[in-house]
């Protein structure tokens, strides 16, 4: 194998997905741990390096020399290298200086991104995609996007853009982000609020979705407004950047193809005739290997720019 090989580490709340990923986005090899998202900051850091490692290993394995440490973090990154914070879903995870950390541990240049960014990095280099405007959502606990302006990762002048969840709206005279209307745990709190959850053990985005398919009235009420809440956001973006598609991954969208197929109906209500004409909204294809290989790719990227 003589492509350059790269390191990709998603780091979630649940789990640390990491693999070996060549220069053209093909996953040579890759696993995952779980992340103890609520044990201490040093307990994950140790995880992320146990994962890098394992990757080294296997490396070795596969007789290929690993060039570069690519990772994709929830929350907000400065200079490639620290996390400021907004990671809601890890223990004291701000003002982390992950890329120093890690590069001091396995002697590999490391960098950083945003987690929402390299799910979209990830689908774009498997897109066959060149110069085009794609705009990339995960809708899941809460939502992640990536903004991809003829063909280049648009993450702000600072580094800092590309915060699609958080899009502030007023709702009932209450200042909101969109992600808290429209993500899978808003879908699940306007659930909860209406049924008898005495009855029930649990409830999640894959139960409201299969009483949705059996027809109960309270669930199909409740998806159709988080459709609605989705929709609305969708469009606005379609309004600002008339991208090529809008492309939709994460927990919602695996709901089943009725989901992205009532947003793009109610996209058509909701967003500019002349803005969204010919523009396609789309599953995600990777599933939950894109963020590893997005964060894999950056790695090199940076390392060979």
């Amino acid at each position: 194998m003589n492509k350059k090989i790269g390191i990709g580490i998603d780091i979630g709340g649940t789990a640390i997905k990491y693999g070996l990923v060549t220069d053209d986005g093909t996953i040579a090899w890759n696993a995952e741990k779980p992340t103890n998202a609520n044990s201490s900051r040093e307990e994950i850091e140790k995880n992320i390096s146990d994962a890098v490692f394992d990757c080294i290993e296997n490396s070795k394995q596969l007789n290929v020399e690993v060039v570069s440490v690519g990772i994709g973090t929830p929350g907000l990154v400065k200079d490639k290298n620290i996390i400021l914070g907004a990671a809601f879903n890890l223990t004291n995870w701000e003002n982390v200086p992950l890329g120093d950390i890690i590069q001091n541990k396995v002697n590999l240049p490391t960098y950083i991104a945003n987690d929402a960014d390299m799910m979209g990095l990830g689908e774009f280099t498997n897109s066959g995609c060149k110069r085009d405007t794609i705009v990339y959502l995960t809708l899941g606990t809460g939502i992640g996007g990536a903004l991809f302006i003829d063909g280049k990762l648009f993450q702000g002048h600072f580094g800092l853009g590309g915060e699609l969840g958080v899009m502030p709206m007023v709702i009932n005279d209450e200042v909101l982000n969109w992600e808290d209307v429209a993500s899978t745990t808003a879908m699940v709190k306007l659930y909860q609020k209406q049924c008898d959850t005495s009855i029930i053990e649990e409830v999640n985005g894959k139960l409201i979705t299969h009483r949705f398919n059996k027809g109960e009235t309270l669930a199909i009420e409740v998806v159709n407004q988080t459709i609605k809440n989705v929709a609305l956001g969708v469009a606005s973006y379609i309004n600002i950047l008339n991208p090529k598609k809008v492309v939709i991954g994460g927990g919602v969208s695996n709901a089943g193809d009725f989901f992205i197929d009532k947003i793009k109906e109610k996209v058509q209500l909701y967003a500019l005739r002349e803005c969204m004409e010919n523009v396609s909204i789309e599953c995600a294809k990777l599933g939950n290997t894109a963020g590893l290989v997005g964060a894999a790719i950056f790695g090199l990227n940076n390392k060979y720019k």
